[in-house]
């Protein structure tokens, strides 16, 4: 039996039990009150309460709990106009904590609820700062529920709770996540392609192992002195994004501040190099030296291992690459995160980068790949269970990187039956998009994800192309663009450079 079916079969039991009980008749605050206490074979409900009120959002049942014992939760059903769907949203970093009320569409359950979903977010089986991973050391289970096991359990628990609460079993279940969410999407895709009917996921680091442990120590060994102070100044920044920025924007066709060819960008930083000047507006040689590397990518005696973070991307290099000598990054922050989880070393003993040598070190890097990665690239088993999967990639995320997002599209159309792939799967990349909406505004980045999947599951529109929007403070529209499926790109046939009539999805 299809593996959703057989859940929600389990769930209708549940519903059916319910209003053999009369309940179908009791006012929402009644049935909501009756989640509290409730237990199952893997699930507690440790409270259930209607809110109204909340934040600007419809009323909602928000029930907290866990499954397994371990894997905590927060879910969230409409009280009125409910649309019979079912979200499960993922979870950020190394996970560990619950944000309900996180705004925007990675990882969060309130635009779902705006739109009518039940939605479930969990904290995938720990509570740790999200670029912490001592919960995983010596705890095989809690690396396995981490890496997307917790996500079959999400399933089958939130369509209990839900049929119970509606006494209506959802009609479809859907996942969005960006981020560590977008590798459970692809975890899903590859290892459940039938737990869910539709897949949104963003920005995944899928290569767990690549781009957390490869590229992490690479990143560290260029960003960090092995005193551990700063390598390149973090009030520089800005100076580089201006120069790549100039270099770099018209190379699409046109000019509006997006660097939408990252691939044919070849930066010259070596040209900021100070020459006797004071004052920042330059950059020493070990910065300039720190800088190719991280453009270059993680190399080995000529060899590339990881690809190099994408030109164009570094207006959120502050954010997500270069710290101070005080607070790192949270890139370098997670990267030493996933290398202790690889090595062993709990967060309370030191961790020296520069004491690996990183050619001698693939091997322990990439142990822990066959449990975390997600990176089969055969997903003909996503197109013979009818499971949609939208992937999209910032073509500006300087820490989730795009040029293995792309290798990954390539493996996948060389591994998956075309009509397969076709049928079950759209990559999409956005220009100027950074890692998940982080500095929203930048760029054309609004669109839905979940949205989106939704009218190719429910009316069969295949994003091959998305409009999205580009907001100023006001929330006013000043920029459209269309967002194309790979192998497309978007190409500009002149007119308005903001609207996205003047461009069409074809091959660059």
């Amino acid at each position: 039996m299809h593996y959703r079916l057989s859940l929600l079969a389990a769930a209708a039991l549940a519903a059916a039990c319910a209003n053999q009980n009369g309940t179908d008749s009791l006012s929402a605050d009644s049935r909501c009150a009756a989640l509290a206490g409730h237990t199952s074979a893997d699930t507690t409900v440790s409270s259930a309460r209607e809110m109204r009120d909340h934040q600007g959002l419809p009323p909602f049942c928000q029930v907290e709990g866990k499954i397994e014992g371990k894997v905590g939760f927060v879910m969230r059903m409409p009280s009125e106009n409910w649309n019979s769907k079912f979200v499960v949203a993922g979870c950020g970093g190394f996970c560990g904590g619950l944000d309900p009320d996180k705004a925007g569409y990675s990882n969060s359950l309130n635009a779902a609820l705006q739109d009518g979903y039940a939605a479930i977010l969990t904290d995938s089986g720990h509570q740790a700062p999200s670029w912490q991973t001592d919960w995983a050391l010596d705890d095989p289970r809690a690396l396995e529920l981490y890496a997307g096991e917790w996500m079959p359990l999400a399933v089958a628990s939130g369509s209990s709770l839900a049929a119970s609460y509606y006494e209506k079993v959802p009609q479809r279940t859907y996942f969005s996540g960006c981020s560590n969410g977008g590798r459970l999407g692809l975890y899903a895709a590859q290892r459940h392609p039938d737990l869910f009917d539709g897949i949104a996921a963003g920005d995944g680091i899928f290569d767990l192992s690549g781009n957390g442990g490869i590229h992490g120590l690479w990143l560290l060994q260029t960003t960090r002195k092995p005193d551990g102070s700063a390598v390149i100044s973090k009030d520089k920044v800005p100076l580089l994004a201006e120069h790549v920025m100039q270099r770099c924007d018209s190379l699409d066709g046109v000019e509006d501040g997006i660097v939408a060819r990252p691939d044919l960008c070849d930066p010259a930083p070596q040209a900021l190099q100070c020459k006797g000047e004071t004052g920042g507006q330059c950059f020493s040689a070990e910065e300039v030296n720190a800088i190719q590397r991280l453009y270059r990518g993680a190399t080995v005696n000529g060899q590339s291992l990881f690809p190099g973070i994408a030109p164009g991307s570094e207006a959120y290099w502050p954010i997500w690459v270069v710290g101070t000598n005080d607070n790192m990054a949270w890139g370098e922050r997670a990267g030493e995160g996933y290398l202790r989880l690889a090595y062993g070393i709990p967060a309370d003993q030191p961790f020296h980068p520069h004491d690996y040598n990183l050619a001698a070190e693939i091997e322990r890097i990439r142990s822990l790949a066959p449990v975390v990665d997600a990176t089969d690239p055969n997903l003909d088993a996503l197109a013979a269970a009818g499971t949609r999967l939208f992937y999209y990639q910032g073509l500006a995320d300087p820490l989730i990187l795009p040029g293995r997002a792309a290798a990954y599209f390539e493996e996948a159309t060389a591994a998956t039956a075309p009509e397969a792939l076709t049928a079950s799967a759209r990559f999409v990349t956005v220009p100027g998009f950074g890692h998940c909406w982080e500095r929203p505004g930048l760029t054309a980045d609004d669109f839905n994800p979940l949205q989106i999947i939704d009218r190719w599951v429910e009316q069969g529109e295949a994003p091959d192309t998305v409009l999205a929007h580009q907001r100023d403070a006001e929330g006013t529209i000043v920029r459209s663009r269309k967002l194309c499926a790979l192998p497309n790109q978007a190409v500009y046939q002149g007119g308005d450079p903001d609207s996205a009539d003047s461009f069409t999805c074809s091959a660059p």
